[in-house]
């Protein structure tokens, strides 16, 4: 046996059990002509081995990366002209050589990689990426980190750009009544990516990297902008007949959200923003606009009994013209493939390529009970996040139980039932919780997150209980994880601003925060406040300084607001105004001292957490809650 380093390709064949029950003779000749023709010589050619072959799969051994994807991209390619999908996983690692045949984590990590590959896609490793030629860098994108099976720690996952080849015509006829069958899927995809093309030539649309020019320009340190297209879905209207049944409309535009913000080509506005549109009658070129989107989904859904119709329709925002418009007559059953269709619609009409692996993700059904699913949506509707009405969060909670009742097995109900107790807690909103119920929210937040290691709002929820539970690292590791695994979701960004605020990554925190905001045009002050706290972190005072005046001047009496502003203003020497700011803060929150800030260790256990108590210090903060403030000097602000 010998153990040595080697690049792994392995291939499987899509739904080849399928094909073969239809027409096994001409479905079993096509594969052994392209592999006799196509997979074997295209390794050979690259120097490669082939040394396990399984019916409609193949493993083979490569001396570099390089010649492992020059031949996978071929063999990819020579699919696009054969009756079959192929899957194809690549990865750099250890193996064990024995006999001919290999074994060892770099052959299992290739394989796991393969079988969760989209259809004619190749998926390849971290390894990898860092092991290519530099020239090959722009030939992955990431796709981040998925679990595998048998693996312990998710792998960091990308894709390789595929640009087939000219489809040659040797042989197409003879296969013509196979292909007809088993390229159906192929052909769909063919006929998305024309469009795109086409649609690529219309005028309106050759903006599409820059339409974020004129208001997503990065000033501090001249960062480029981000040239990806903005995209925000506005509340569908409920077409029903009965205002009862709302909270389905509301559902569906959240879910379409929440797939189309898993897409890293695109930016999404947040669901809060465009909800607080909700009937408006505003030219369509005032609300992209106001939400800073170069591009508006709206639409229409009609629910009765078991049949649902969906109105869509994409418009440029800076012209107001309808790009595109589709009606949906689905059943109930099928909303969840309804909203695959829409997302996939929408991203093959704003980026170059339709990402497939994104779709496949989205496709995934998270729960087979439809009725479970409607109690969530009930429960979302009941209680928003945020909101202080303790009623409707116990309301809320008691749905999702139901929910899971129906299916204990439901990853997203298990987050959002976590989510009610760990918030009744941190808000005070009952008057009952205690640490036990953070103890349960964070239980419930860790199986959903072991339900479905990919659901975001799953770490998001365990970001703020372990935050909550003062497990500082831990938050910031689980925050970490919601981004990958949504980079468009606000209240992940702000989260992870928050934690990388108290470990010190204070232009991290900046630029976090700064993309939830525009994510979340309409957001709260919270979100001000965090984005003053990052700019106070990183020094960068007088931009701290207008950004903190102006949610006071929204919200006079924000005190996270006031608090941040009083330290800005002691270290800008502005002493007098930092007093009459604690003094109004004091005011607000009778409860505040430096011994709980102190405790709270906002800033973790930095130097800037000593220099923060001093500036509130000599602001005449109050040591303890001693209910005695100074009057303040005169007006604030």
């Amino acid at each position: 046996m010998e153990r040595k380093l080697a690049a792994i390709v392995a291939g499987d064949i899509v739904g080849y059990t399928r094909l073969m029950s239809e027409d096994e003779s001409s479905t079993y000749a096509a594969l052994r002509e392209a592999f006799s023709e196509l997979i074997i010589p295209a390794v050979e050619k690259h120097g490669g081995r082939t040394f396990k072959t399984t019916g409609d799969g193949f493993l083979a051994t490569f001396p570099s990366v390089n010649e492992a994807l020059d031949a996978a991209i071929e063999i990819q390619n020579g699919f696009v002209e054969r009756p079959f999908n192929l899957r194809v996983g690549i990865n750099l690692g250890d193996v064990i050589e024995d006999n001919g045949d290999m074994f060892g984590d770099g052959v299992n990590v290739a394989s796991r990689l393969e079988a969760m590959a989209a259809p004619a896609s190749i998926f390849v490793s971290e390894a990898v990426v860092r092991s290519a030629d530099r020239s090959r860098s722009k030939l992955f994108y990431s796709i981040g980190r998925r679990q595998a099976k048998n693996i312990t720690e998710p792998l960091a996952v990308y894709a390789v750009r595929l640009e087939p080849e000219p489809a040659r015509g040797r042989g197409w006829i003879g296969r013509m009544a196979l292909r007809r069958r088993a390229a159906l899927p192929v052909a769909i995809g063919a006929a998305g990516l024309v469009a795109v093309a086409a649609f690529a030539q219309v005028p309106a649309l050759r903006a599409i990297g820059t339409d974020l020019t004129d208001g997503l320009v990065r000033l501090a340190g001249g960062e480029p902008v981000d040239a990806r297209p903005t995209v925000a879905v506005l509340p569908f209207d409920n077409m029903s007949g009965e205002a009862g049944q709302a909270y389905f409309a509301d559902g569906l535009t959240e879910d379409i959200i929440a797939n189309l913000a898993r897409n890293p080509e695109l930016q999404v506005i947040a669901r809060n923003s465009t909800f607080a549109l909700r009937g408006q009658a505003e030219d369509i070129r005032r609300i992209g606009e106001r939400l800073g989107a170069g591009y508006v989904v709206e639409g229409s859904a009609r629910r009765a009994g078991d049949q649902l119709r969906v109105v869509a329709q994409l418009i440029d925002a800076r012209s107001g013209a309808h790009l595109w418009s589709r009606t949906y007559d689905r059943r109930v059953e099928d909303v969840f493939a309804l909203q695959t269709d829409l997302t996939a619609e929408i991203v093959s009409h704003l980026v170059s390529y339709v990402r497939q692996s994104e779709v496949s993700n989205v496709a995934e059904r998270p729960t087979e009970n439809l009725q479970a699913y409607d109690l969530v949506l009930k429960a979302r509707d009941r209680y928003k996040h945020g909101s202080k009405d303790a009623e409707a969060l116990m309301a809320a909670r008691a749905l999702l139980h139901r929910a899971l009742e129906l299916d204990p097995g439901y990853a997203a109900a298990r987050a959002n039932l976590g989510m009610t107790y760990i918030v009744d807690f941190a808000q005070n909103l009952s008057g009952r919780a205690t640490r036990t119920d953070v103890e349960t929210g964070l239980s419930e937040a860790r199986q959903a997150v072991r339900l479905d290691p990919n659901l975001a709002v799953g770490y998001q929820v365990l970001s703020f209980g372990l935050s909550v539970a003062g497990d500082y690292a831990g938050a910031m590791q689980a925050a970490q994880r919601a981004v990958e695994l949504n980079p468009n979701d606000p209240d992940s960004l702000m989260a992870l601003a928050k934690a990388q605020v108290r470990f010190g990554s204070y232009d991290e925190a900046v630029r976090n925060a700064e993309r939830a905001r525009r994510l979340h045009p309409m957001a709260p002050e919270y979100y001000t406040y965090v984005y003053g706290q990052a700019l106070y972190a990183a020094g960068r005072l007088d931009e701290a300084d207008q950004v903190l005046r102006e949610c006071l001047i929204r919200a006079p009496r924000e005190a996270d607001c006031l608090l941040i502003h009083t330290a800005v203003l002691t270290g800008s020497g502005d002493v007098q105004g930092a007093q009459r700011a604690m003094a109004q803060l004091t005011e607000v929150d009778p409860q505040f001292s430096l011994a709980t800030e102190r405790a709270n260790r906002r800033f973790g256990n930095s130097p800037l957490m000593d220099e923060f108590l001093s500036q509130l210090a000599e602001a005449r903060a109050p040591d303890v809650t001693s209910g005695v403030r100074r009057p303040p000097a005169g007006p604030y602000l």
